[in-house]
């Protein structure tokens, strides 16, 4: 049985797009994106904890939280409100 965080990572890897113009230019990075949601899924803020050097892919990793909306609604034993951080790698194969 898969955990709720893996879920939710799962739902945002779905989501995430690596920007045509980064992969063209060969940028690469992993940015740590810190975001707050309440029980429903719904995203109540998020923000670049460690950037990927790159500001095309630190706004495509805010991108990826935004369109995952809603996220995998929260089970019981959470809190109302949670904050998380998560990584978003875009690197080219």
């Amino acid at each position: 049985v898969a955990t709720w965080e893996a879920q939710l990572l799962a739902h945002l890897e779905r989501y995430r797009r690596y920007p045509a113009a980064a992969r063209a230019r060969r940028e690469q990075g992993a940015a740590q994106v810190r975001f707050r949601m309440n029980r429903e899924g719904r995203l109540l803020s998020s923000e670049i904890l460690r950037s990927s050097g790159s500001p095309v892919l630190d706004r495509a990793a805010l991108d990826t939280l935004r369109r995952a909306q809603p996220l995998p609604a929260m089970p019981a034993d959470k809190p109302d409100v949670l904050e998380l951080a998560v990584t978003v790698d875009f690197f080219v194969k």
